[in-house]
């Protein structure tokens, strides 16, 4: 099974490497390797959408902007034929419905597949996101998919993306746990993972951005010593790339009359 990874944008580091620019979906599934997940898998991991310049805002007119060179991305992998599977690392899961409407291919959107794995062993999840903006998007998309009881909440740490991505590239993974700036991030997903245990009465935790999932050990240490390691602790990718994984063995993609365009063949009746 070949899949290939697509990330929303170029970690934003524009002016440097192209392998520099992939280092962090590449940390995230080399975890992945090391637990097991990635048996009988090959990966490419693309570039993602890229700007000459740093972009600090993650807000809905920064993701709308993206989207045409996300879909641009797909629609090339999908017609390709080298890959069996796409997945989409992203939290925010960018052009959602219109790139389960192009690809040819199954298709795996990260909290798209995290959500409903959540949903499957638990009642109530919540999401450790980075910034309020992208919060408001990640309720609106997990409505949209018909889950929206079932989330509890989702509670930024009042970071920012490119802040946190320029920490994770400086020190190493083995670093970050003694870096002061680095154990603020961790120590504010902690910290809001137990207030969505305690205050919104959380059983299941999601990890968003991929700026955050690589202190998934870190965070998983905080909540057991805080006394919640009953608490299951999901990351996006992970889920996404399990998915792709079950519709490509289970031999399915997205079902045209869920996402159709005009070239539907056999249209309902109504909607």
């Amino acid at each position: 099974m070949k899949l290939i990874v697509i990330p929303p944008i170029r970690a934003p580091f524009s002016y440097r490497s192209k392998d520099e620019g992939q280092f962090m979906i590449k940390e995230i599934l080399k975890n992945l390797e090391r637990k097991g997940q990635m048996v009988g898998v090959e990966y490419d991991v693309d570039d993602g959408w890229e700007r000459n310049t740093r972009i600090l805002a993650r807000d809905e007119e920064f993701f709308t902007y993206l989207s045409a060179g996300f879909l641009d991305r797909v629609k090339q992998y999908s017609e390709g034929g080298k890959y069996d599977a796409i997945v989409s690392n992203s939290s925010i899961d960018p052009a959602f419905f219109a790139v389960k409407q192009i690809c040819k291919i199954p298709i795996s959107c990260a909290m798209h597949a995290a959500a409903h794995m959540a949903s499957l062993i638990g009642e109530r999840f919540s999401i450790i996101e980075l910034t309020d903006a992208m919060a408001i998007i990640d309720r609106r998309k997990i409505e949209s998919y018909g889950l929206g009881h079932k989330l509890a909440s989702v509670r930024p740490i009042g970071f920012n993306d490119t802040e946190v991505a320029d920490l994770n590239y400086k020190y190493r993974k083995e670093e970050r746990r003694n870096v002061p700036e680095c154990r603020n991030v961790i120590d504010a997903m902690v910290a809001q993972g137990i207030a969505a245990i305690e205050k919104e009465r959380a059983d299941t935790l999601l990890i968003g951005c991929p700026a955050i999932q690589l202190y998934e050990d870190e965070v998983r240490e905080g909540l057991d010593k805080a006394g919640y390691s009953e608490v299951p602790l999901l990351i996006e990718v992970a889920a996404g790339v399990e998915m792709a994984k079950a519709m490509v063995n289970m031999k399915i993609k997205q079902a045209a009359r869920a996402y159709p365009s005009d070239e539907l063949k056999t249209k309902p009746e109504f909607r």
